[in-house]
């Protein structure tokens, strides 16, 4: 389904998080985790970004960030499909690693034959038909995202950035995959973070006890060539042609 790069580019973080992350086990890693990017993270890129990690194993992670709309509607990067002539639905920026691939999430109860499913009714797809029918059926806004690029990690390198603190890991749902204003989604990163601290904190002794507390990632393609262009970044000053 996906073309995956013969090994994953990895994305470096620079600057390191304000302030560690409760939960640094990175045997919880698996497709179908939110990724947020710490507070204090200062890399420009990943700076108040959610990952939707959708494939991780012993050949490296994948994921999309999930709430980096761009300005460009899908109606122009889909050029070759019909069904998105008339949509107003804007492509997502997925991540610095090959901009110009083009990779959707389809909301569905089942998934196709050449669909990665990432949560229980979200899909990773690059089969133009399940765009189509995304757009083609009721409220396409809540069942498709088209991004361009991805995020990538060596072998070893996602589970190393999350024991340093770069990454809140927590468990990820469609609906916010496919939340209508995402840049809501990286805000709640201070309420895992609260949580995760009140589940690890240390339980008091007994008989000790403080008195004042008396009181818990193939591109889409078509007829063998890419139906689509991805949008400029701040690296490319032109869109990309999809090869």
């Amino acid at each position: 389904m996906l073309r995956a790069a013969a090994g994953l580019v990895a994305c470096v973080l620079s600057g390191a998080p304000a302030g560690p992350s409760p939960d640094r086990d990175p045997s919880r890693l698996r497709p179908g985790l939110f990724l947020y990017a710490a507070p204090g993270v200062k890399d420009s890129r990943f700076a108040e970004s959610v990952v939707l990690l959708v494939q991780h194993g012993p050949e490296g992670s994948m994921g999309l960030v999930v709430n980096r709309p761009t300005d460009l509607p899908i109606r122009q990067a889909l050029e070759k499909v019909a069904e998105a002539s008339d949509s107003d639905l804007l492509v997502y920026w997925g991540g610095p690693v090959q901009p110009e691939a083009i990779l959707a999430l389809v909301r569905s109860p089942r998934a196709s034959p050449g669909a990665q499913t990432v949560l229980a009714d979200v899909h990773l797809t690059g089969d133009l038909a399940d765009v189509r029918a995304a757009l083609s059926g009721e409220d396409p806004a809540g069942r498709l995202r088209v991004y361009t690029g991805y995020a990538g990690w060596t072998p070893g390198q996602l589970p190393a950035e999350v024991r340093s603190g770069v990454w809140v890991m927590d468990r990820a749902d469609a609906a916010s995959v496919f939340a209508p204003d995402p840049s809501t989604l990286w805000g709640r990163v201070h309420q895992v973070l609260q949580r995760l601290e009140v589940r690890h904190r240390p339980a008091e002794e007994p008989g000790h006890a403080d008195p004042g507390t008396l009181e818990e990632p193939n591109f889409l393609v078509e007829d063998g060539a890419t139906a689509c262009r991805s949008p400029a970044t701040s690296t490319h000053s032109e869109p990309v042609a999809c090869s």
